[in-house]
């Protein structure tokens, strides 16, 4: 406990004598604030002793709740007793109140938005903030004290909207068993209630489980749904796999979509779809998501060719399989490029043998292309073994949303479609990190090139003059589309705007500073004009990196 007293010193933390007041530190294991060792004290002189009835207590910003202290009296002492809170942590307010020794009192207890201040900074992994809170008696005889493990969340479980503005979807899990895992799903059934298209409304059994990467440790979970019968949601094709996006690190809720929204407008070859949402599992609501397409190789989706591990034979083989480099490396099938990019085989997974060998040298010699001797040739270089509209497309979409999982981190997908000898890039997915919510520094300053010098084959492929050519020319013909995603987040921000009301009611964040650690803005609003202004800095970068000479 020295050592860590030391060590919370040093960064700046208040170390009480009886107790360490809620600091936020990211360690390994991903803790949080610890409340340290609780003390119930008794005054050298007091006649009267404290005694919380419950040990803990979790409350969120903005709320006001109650804790309640049993007075207890020594040796038959009687009087009153001045009760309050002593050292509070930053953010947290205790009315005072009067009781008579022997008797059970009441104290209410206001959290601020202050309350998490020192606790959720930005660090990975850090959602919850356990602080003692330390409860005082005072009278003519001394003074006594006694301690409550009081945890801080950002969510308010509670509350049900009396109003929803969105499609609603509600999942009911049998015998309401919890979603806990990204591995094994949960059974239970699925309505859809549109009000305004009542033609979209459903009911069916399916699977739900957990969803995402750094995403799923979150307090607000995405998840992958699995039909037990294919199902055209919402007017999207049909299909037994979709994600429900939570957002939660995206306090505009918009970037995924905008990001889907743009690859549509510059014209990938598929794009997932998506549809806003409220949620409710299990009957406790969950704010806003968004409902899309999963990434897949499918007739309903990327449509390449499925693989088929019983019939591997002449054109069966080419096609179709979709890739990433991925950084987690959670498939079956991982390569590792020659500039030491671990790719992984998405689909199929896992490959048989013969889909392993054909996809292994299919790749290597892609990747060898970027680098032969006559590698910028238009038809025996790069161009003959990756589709050069889908790669400079991907890069102007993931470059204007100055996404930093592009940078060779993961979602970074590519395809090989069945019947054809080139790669494609695409599709666009996983962009809650992009139009600056992130504090690295390249991409939180919009005047600053991101994919073209931190993505190893686009640092080599802005040294081909026709490839730098090729991107000045689509950026200028798809400048009017990025122009008119101004307009786009306005009418999608319009459209959730009172869903987000019901949103942040039950994750009160928009004052608190989460991972990725960008500085809270204080309301909706003014998270999506950010999102704006970011785009429209972004838009006058491009004119300027992608201007031709």
């Amino acid at each position: 406990m020295a050592m860590i007293k030391r060590l919370l010193v040093a960064m700046g933390c208040a170390v009480g004598a009886l107790v360490v007041q809620g600091c936020g530190v990211s360690s390994g294991s991903q803790q949080a604030c610890s409340a340290g060792t609780l003390s119930n004290i008794v005054g050298a002189n007091a006649n009267f002793s404290l005694t919380p009835a419950d040990g803990t207590l979790t409350i969120y910003p903005g709320e006001t709740t109650t804790v309640t202290v049993q007075v207890n009296a020594l040796n038959g002492a009687t009087g009153t007793v001045t009760l309050s809170g002593r050292a509070l942590p930053q953010g947290i307010s205790i009315a005072s109140t009067t009781a008579t020794i022997g008797s059970t009192a009441t104290l209410s207890i206001t959290a601020t938005s202050d309350v998490v201040s020192s606790c959720f900074t930005g660090a990975y992994g850090v959602w919850t903030a356990d602080r003692a809170l330390t409860l005082q008696g005072t009278n003519a005889t001394g003074t006594s004290i006694a301690q409550v493990d009081m945890n801080v969340v950002l969510e308010n479980p509670g509350f049900l909207p009396t109003t929803t503005y969105l499609p609603v979807i509600t999942v009911n899990t049998t015998d309401n068993a919890a979603v806990t895992s990204e591995d094994d799903y949960v059974d239970g059934t699925m309505t859809i209630t549109d009000a305004s298209n009542p033609s979209y409304n459903y009911t069916g059994t399916l699977g739900i489980k957990g969803h995402g990467n750094s995403t799923w440790s979150m307090p607000k979970k995405p998840y992958r749904l699995n039909l037990d019968s294919k199902a055209p949601l919402f007017g999207m094709n049909s299909s037994g796999n979709w994600i429900l996006l939570a957002n939660y690190d995206d306090k505009a809720m918009l970037r995924n979509d905008v990001s889907l929204q743009m690859s549509k407008l510059f014209g990938m070859a598929w794009t997932p779809n998506a549809q806003w949402v409220e949620f409710y599992l299990n009957g406790q609501y969950e704010g806003v998501y968004e409902i899309t397409e999963k990434v897949e190789v499918s007739k309903a989706r990327l449509n390449i060719g499925s693989m088929d591990d019983t019939d591997n034979s002449g054109t069966n083989l080419t096609g179709g399989y979709l890739a990433e480099i991925n950084q987690y490396e959670d498939e079956t099938l991982v390569i590792t490029s020659q500039d030491h990019l671990p790719i992984t085989l998405d689909d199929p997974d896992p490959p048989t043998s013969e889909q392993a060998a054909y996809f292994t040298s299919a790749f290597n010699a892609a990747d060898a292309s970027f680098y032969t001797t006559n590698w910028t040739d238009p038809s025996t270089g790069w161009q003959s073994y990756w589709d050069a509209g889908s790669t400079v497309n991907w890069m102007l979409v993931e470059d204007l949303a100055d996404n930093t999982d592009a940078d060779d981190w993961s979602s970074d997908y590519f395809y090989k479609p069945r019947g054809d000898d080139r790669f494609y890039r695409g599709p666009v997915w996983d962009m809650d990190l992009t139009f600056g919510n992130s504090t690295r520094a390249a991409v939180r300053d919009p005047s600053q090139p991101t994919v073209e010098t931190s993505a190893v084959w686009y640092e080599r492929l802005k040294q081909d003059p026709a490839f730098v050519t090729m991107t000045q020319t689509q950026w200028a013909a798809v400048r009017p589309q990025a122009e008119s995603l101004l307009s786009y987040i306005d009418t999608e921000a319009a459209m959730l705007q009172n869903a987000a009301n019901n949103n942040y009611a039950r994750w009160p964040v928009l004052n608190e500073t989460l991972w990725p650690g960008v500085a809270p803005r204080g309301s909706f609003q003014n998270e999506v004009d950010a999102v704006k202004s970011f785009l429209t800095q972004r838009i006058a970068y491009m004119d300027k990196y992608y201007a031709a000479p």
